[in-house]
This record gives structure tokens, sequence and C-alpha cells, in this order.
């Protein structure tokens, strides 16, 4: 499981780098492109969630997601937990930031990757990091509030017990302490299942839509022979999904004790195809997830920035 991506980690880093003048262009553009996403949204949705911003396609940047990310917090000062590691190439973007420390872990170990990186961040970027094979729940090696800055990346859409990830991300931070996570495809979305879509458009929500042994026949039809660890068809077989709606992340969060500080809805382009060009598969869906709203098929990821209140806040 050393190299589920096929390249190395130093690669996977190098494919993330933005350009400046791409990032100079993503800041000045990213209102308008805000007003442009908002119009297929309804007014109750953005009402409801009162999202800071509204993103169509890829949304951010790395870099301009670790800059927002780190926003809240006196970075050179933090220590970052970095949740769902993998093989710890996104331990590098972070460390550019030139935090007091990083402390990295995954459910499983990539030790060869985390060694390489562990020497890389210290001679190249002179940053302390550690790394640890552990579930995101249980993080007894960690105290109570020794964290500035809890980070996650494509982690949160993947947690069967989020609640669980949640509360210990909680424990760990200090009061005052931010929790940044970017997290998506969201279930209810295209490809939602990170498989789904395979075969043609029409087949995006195939998840939602078809039942268990449908959708078996399909996943079998469409699954590769040399399917890699993060690839769709693994997290199939392994069911890696949390099932959840951007409003029920929401609510998940304030019942944790968390203060949203920032939500970032990004939309997804098949999706939005599939409201125009093939409407009657948004009908279906609607029709068959009654407790769901029309958005819900169309919100692709949510960025998050949440607070840990101080005491007595």
């Amino acid at each position: 499981m050393e190299n589920y991506y096929n390249i190395s980690w130093l690669e996977q880093d190098k494919l993330h780098k933005t350009s400046i003048l791409k990032r100079l262009f993503y800041f000045f553009s990213r209102p308008l492109l805000s007003i442009y996403a908002s119009q297929f949204l309804s007014p109750q949705t953005l009402k409801l969630l009162q999202p800071s911003l509204i993103l169509p396609g890829r949304g951010m940047p790395l870099e301009t997601r670790r800059l927002w990310g780190s926003a809240l917090c006196k970075i050179r000062e933090a220590t970052i937990l970095v949740q769902g590691t993998g093989t710890g190439w996104d331990v590098i973007s972070w460390a550019r930031l030139k935090p007091k420390k990083i402390i990295a872990t995954d459910l499983f170990e990539f030790k060869d990757s985390w060694s390489e990186i562990t020497h890389y961040c210290k001679k190249i970027l002179n940053v302390e990091i550690e790394f640890y094979q552990s579930p995101l729940e249980a993080h007894s090696f960690l105290k109570n509030e020794s964290i500035d800055l809890c980070a996650s990346d494509a982690v949160f859409e993947h947690c069967q017990d989020l609640k669980s990830v949640l509360k210990e991300s909680f424990r760990v931070l200090k009061p005052g302490g931010i929790l940044y996570a970017a997290y998506g495809p969201l279930w209810f979305c295209a490809g939602g299942d990170h498989f789904s879509g395979r075969g043609g458009l029409q087949n995006a929500f195939n998840h939602l839509l078809l039942d268990s042994e449908e959708y078996m026949k399909y996943f079998v039809s469409f699954l590769q022979t040399n399917e890699d660890f993060q690839s769709g068809g693994r997290y199939v077989e392994l069911d890696l999904f949390s099932r959840l709606s951007t409003q029920e992340y929401c609510e998940l969060f304030h019942e944790i004790g968390f203060q949203i500080k920032d939500l970032i809805l990004q939309l997804d382009p098949k999706s939005l195809v599939l409201k125009t060009e093939f409407s009657e598969i948004l009908r279906e869906l609607c029709n068959k997830y009654t407790n769901k709203d029309e958005d819900d098929f169309l919100i692709n990821a949510n960025l998050v920035r949440l607070l840990k209140p101080s005491s007595g806040y």
C-alpha cells in the first residue's frame, strides 16, 4: 500500500502546485464566480446555509486553501494536526507555511513515504513533523487542548463515524482553535460514491437511484482490474462514506460544539448539466429522496472553518 497513487509523494506535491498568475486570477475573479454560481441555488438554501462563497467547478487552488484554512490562527506559533494524511504529501503544503510543528495521522501506515517527508520538511523547510498510524476518532497520544489547527482534505466524506472524529477533534483543539476541512464529493451529488458516472453521465446518480442488486451489477461491470487504494472502486468495496448532505454536516458541527465561521459551497458541473439536459433524473431523485432539497444534488463539496469557542464565549 506504499504507493497507492502510483507516483512518488514529491510528484504528487508538484501536481498540486498552482502558478502565481492563476492564483491571482482566482483571487480577483472568485466574487464574480460566487455571484454566478449562486443563481443555481434556491433562496431557501442560501438563507439556511448562509455560505461565505459559492464556487463552480474545481474550487480553490491548493495554496489558496492553505492560506484560507490557516488565516484564523497564528500559523508560525501553531501546532497543526493533519487528519487522514495518506502518503503524507499534503503535509508539505502545510509545512511551507512554517508552523511550529505538524502532527499527521492516518488509519493506514505509509512508512517509507512518511520517513522521506519527515526528512524533507526538516532539512528543506525546517519544520518538525510527526506521523502516527491511528484511527481519526482515537488519538489518545494527543493531550487535551494541545492543537491549534485541525486540517483535512477529502477525508470527512469517508468517515463512517464522523461524529466521533469531530468529538476527538474538539477534544484536542485548544479553546479558540480552528478546524479546517475541505470534503467532497458529497454523497448526494453526481458521483458521490466516487464511482457512479462510469459509462456516461446518465449513470452519475446510480448510487442513489439503483437498488442494491442493480448497483452491484453496474459496479462489477465497470470495476477496473487495476483499481488503486484511492479509487472509487476501493471506497465502494470498503463502504467508506459518511452519506451526509451539507445541512447534515452543519448540524453535526453545531451538535459537537463548533461554531461555523465560514462555509464555502462548491457546485458540480456534471450536476448542473443534468439539471438542464437530464431533468427527468433530477425529478426522479427528488421524488425518491423527499427529505432532500434539489440543491443537495447540485452541491459537490464543502470547505469549512470551524471555531472551538473559548471558555465563557
